[in-house]
């Protein structure tokens, strides 16, 4: 049974003189809402939350309460009016990522299974799963809603649920007959006594993930196409075992 180094030196061997086309095409698909764990896409949420702590923690600041109040109030309109409209901007940005990254996700699961498997893998494979919109967007759907309730029983319940979910998207892109609840079900079979050896290999790469972060997300370019890549050599192993 393999373990997380032999993973990412599968991932490697793929990656080998093909590093810009990886980096490329990740980079490509991450812009248009991509993930290849269908669980990431544009953090509506995260802009949410950050305007409404803004406009909380306005409050409560004197001196800034102070400033405020001498802005006139047509002024503090114009301000108001452009923090709204950049907001929803971001927000429907978002939104749209999320429809056009669900097809696209599954585009980029192709892409890295080429390349795992030594076929070629070109950037227009992103696009190749656009016929498969509608189910591909209620799969991402479905795994968000589902992981969501299942994180309402707190946290641990719902990172569990993750892990089982998290090959539904390799699945439906070399299953494409199946519906998004079988991709699903498939899944969770699938990764039945795996999540853990699925959690270690992510978790071997925290170290290039903080290198990623401190180089100010440039080295993200490179350590996610490696970790996709890794994923991806993760999910060709355990399809070919048996399902319990």
């Amino acid at each position: 049974m393999r373990v997380s180094s032999d993973f990412r030196e599968l991932a490697r061997r793929a990656l080998s003189g093909k590093w810009g086309s990886a980096v490329l095409t990740t980079l490509v698909a991450s812009i248009l809402g991509a993930d290849i764990a269908m669980a990431g896409g544009p953090s509506v949420s995260r802009v949410t939350n950050y305007v409404s702590n803004t406009m909380g923690n306005g409050g409560s600041d004197h001196s800034y309460s102070t400033q405020l109040s001498s802005l006139s109030v047509t002024t503090l309109t114009y301000i108001f009016g452009a923090v709204m409209a950049i907001t929803g901007l971001i927000i429907m940005i978002g939104l749209v990522q999320y429809v056009i990254g669900s097809f696209v996700s599954l585009g980029l699961i192709q892409y890295n299974l080429d390349l795992i498997d030594g076929r070629d893998a070109e950037l227009s494979q992103i696009f190749s799963k656009a016929s498969m919109f509608g189910k591909a967007f209620w799969l991402r759907l479905r795994m968000s809603i589902f992981t969501f309730l299942w994180g309402l029983l707190f946290i641990i319940p719902g990172i569990i649920k993750a892990y089982s979910y998290s090959m539904s998207g390799f699945i439906l892109t070399e299953n494409p007959e199946m519906t998004a609840e079988e991709a699903m079900e498939v899944s969770m079979k699938m990764m039945k006594g795996n999540k853990w050896r699925l959690f270690c290999l992510e978790f071997s790469f925290i170290g290039w993930n903080i290198l990623g972060v401190l180089s100010l997300g440039i080295g993200m370019l490179w350590v996610t196409p490696y970790q996709n890549a890794a994923v991806t050599a993760f999910y060709d192993e355990i399809s070919r075992e048996p399902l319990n």
